[in-house]
């Protein structure tokens, strides 16, 4: 099986022959038909997150795929030829991934496989912030920055979900565009000088009940100025390439609070309530509540174009590797 590997930061990858996947107890084997490259995906790959795994090692997060061989203690939940998708720290840029059996969650039979590639990490992130961190309650307004990014355009169509009011932010037409077809209510251009007035005029007296930041930088700040009292700032990720800060003081004139929002370590701590999350991010895709925006489909062989796509701000959707191509 062919597999895309880091064996050393400054290199990047390589795309090796492995000898096929073999289950162990408890697991299944996925042929793996498509996987999403995510801002999470290229920054590991490059040394660039807090946390390094031991090289050589194969990148990916998110996969869909067949189950094609069963392990031992792993009969039930799934048979060979089940559509599947499942999310992992890294291991899915692969053609075949074994994985526990009991994370993974059925593809909807109307579901494209493309878009069950790309549900675990950015809709996990969201729900995960949004409703367990931010205790989003139906009738909020949320402020979305980078609205049309991967978590961004989940969190949009989440909070939307949820019965929040959702004010999103992005940069130019096309983006706003997309964030209102996404369900935003609102929408504001971070390129106007003026977008902070213009989300406090948006949110009304009572001000933003809850920032949904993945971008970080300067944003944060004035995003948390929006806030009215009693506000959350969840902190996702830092997509402008800086790590925000803010004065003190505001959070106690806003009786505001900053949440730190990991999915990974989630995870980790607590499985058995992830696992439940992402079957409730598995029962909204299968209604027809929530959509990735696919952009790319491209060969594993052309993951440098993939990289390419996948961290050029006007690419509006998802970059997909398609393993077995």
């Amino acid at each position: 099986m062919q597999a895309l590997r880091v064996h050393d930061f400054a290199e990047g990858l390589r795309l090796d022959e492995l000898p096929d996947a073999a289950p162990g107890p408890g697991e299944l084997r996925v042929r793996v038909q498509a996987c999403g490259v995510s801002f999470f995906d290229m920054l590991i790959s490059r040394g660039g997150y807090q946390w390094r795994p031991p090289l050589p090692f194969t990148v990916g997060s998110e996969f869909a795929g067949v189950v094609d061989l069963v392990g031992e203690g792993a009969e039930g939940r799934f048979a060979v030829g089940d559509r599947v998708w499942g999310s992992t720290s890294i291991g899915a840029w692969t053609q075949q991934l074994c994985v526990p059996a009991d994370t993974l969650q059925a593809v909807a039979p109307q579901a494209s496989i493309d878009e069950a590639a790309v549900l675990a990490m950015p809709y996990g992130t969201a729900l995960y912030a949004l409703r367990e961190r931010g205790q989003l309650r139906a009738g909020e307004t949320v402020l979305v920055l980078g609205a049309t990014g991967s978590v961004g355009h989940a969190a949009v169509q989440l909070a939307a979900a949820l019965g929040a009011r959702v004010i999103a932010a992005a940069t130019g037409a096309a983006k706003g565009a997309a964030a209102r077809e996404a369900g935003a209510h609102e929408v504001v251009d971070l390129a106007d000088e003026g977008w902070k007035d213009r989300v406090k005029a948006l949110a009304g007296a009572r001000g933003v009940d809850v920032v949904f930041d993945p971008v970080g930088g300067a944003a944060m700040d004035t995003a948390f100025r929006t806030l009215g009292w009693g506000g959350r700032h969840l902190v996702v990720g830092f997509a402008s390439g800086q790590i925000g800060s803010l004065r003190g003081n505001l959070s106690i004139v806003k009786g505001a609070s900053l949440v730190g929002v990991d999915l990974r370590q989630f995870r980790e701590k607590e499985p058995a309530a992830a696992t439940r999350l992402l079957q409730d991010v598995a029962a909204l895709h299968r209604d027809g509540r929530i959509a990735p925006r696919i952009a790319a489909r491209l060969p594993m062989q052309r993951h440098a174009e993939a990289y390419a796509l996948a961290q050029d701000r006007r690419t509006l959707g998802r970059v997909l590797l398609l393993p077995s191509t």
